[in-house]
């Protein structure tokens, strides 16, 4: 196996390898126990983890990234004083469309043998990589509003579990954004329910230009609307809030059939569960549609 004109050592000194090697090829039952363990999840984020344990058992890698695909999927010490090894990822497209890298950290140099054990290794790890890619895809057209082309209920649901795990692990808060849209029935009973089908295409647009890459939309139902943002404080909420309010209401189109939008937020909490913190913004939601419309409150 050949990656010499793919790989990047952040040291180009001939001394990078040891003049012998200090360790051999796996062993069957090592490499028998590293494909047990990939093989054991294809949810891409959970994949990088073990392929992190397993890799930091059998050599010196104390840090792993997959960064290409989410700048949060950095697993252990991944230091950029420590050595870098960069190895592409065959048949994997990074989320700016290009091609995607896995890096590795190590902490002392590798020899040769070792070396040929990480091309190895990210050789299996990387196929399982595109297993895991292919699923996604087809979970990603289960789980999207065709009318919109957000996420549905279904990958709202999704993706919430998998805030709340993450949140959970790394003690890294998030926020939930639920937002209503004013006077919608107005727009169906009035004009049809083609016109406001053409409200909630032109909404989820105006969604998708606002809100950064880290965060996501769904449709999930009727005309109500949730966004999962990377927000840690309650200003940072209210701010992300105020720029999504401001771009609809901001639409002479919306305007001028009467609808705008009511919003409420929420930030993650210890102990937090799917619906623990979607009833605390729909209760934000609905008191500014009590009071008003129009507005933005968290809880």
């Amino acid at each position: 196996m050949d990656f010499s004109t793919s790989v990047y050592d952040s040291t180009q000194h001939n001394s990078f390898y040891p003049a012998e090697s200090t360790a051999s090829s796996l062993t069957f039952s090592e490499l028998s126990g590293f494909v047990t363990q990939i093989l054991s999840t294809l949810e891409l984020q959970e994949l990088g983890g073990v392929y992190f344990q397993q890799l930091n058992m059998l050599l010196p890698v104390i840090g792993f990234s997959l960064s290409d695909f989410d700048s949060r999927w950095v697993y252990g010490n991944a230091k950029i004083s420590s050595t870098l090894i960069d190895l592409p990822l065959q048949g994997a497209n990074a989320i700016n469309g290009e091609q995607a890298h896995a890096y590795y950290y190590i902490s002392s140099p590798l020899s040769l043998s070792q070396r040929e054990v990480l091309f190895q290794l990210h050789d299996l790890f990387g196929k399982q990589v595109k297993h895991a890619l292919t699923l996604a895809q087809v979970q990603q057209m289960a789980t999207k509003d065709a009318l919109t082309g957000l996420g549905n209920r279904a990958g709202f649901e999704q993706s919430m579990t998998r805030q709340l795990g993450w949140a959970q692990r790394h003690d890294e808060p998030f926020a939930l954004l639920v937002i209503d849209l004013d006077n919608f029935k107005y727009v169906n009973d009035n004009f049809g329910h083609g016109e406001g089908d053409k409200v909630l295409a032109h909404v989820a647009s105006h969604l998708s230009r606002m809100l950064r890459d880290e965060d996501e939309a769904f449709r999930y139902g009727g005309d109500e609307f949730c966004c999962l943002l990377d927000c840690q404080t309650q200003l940072q909420l209210a701010c992300a809030a105020q720029r999504i309010q401001s771009s609809i209401n901001s639409s002479s189109y919306l305007a001028g059939l009467e609808v705008s939008t009511s919003l409420g937020g929420a930030i993650y909490r210890d102990g937090d569960t799917v619906s623990s913190i979607f009833d605390r913004a729909d209760n934000a939601l609905y008191r500014v549609k009590n009071s008003g419309k129009n507005s933005y409150q968290a809880a």
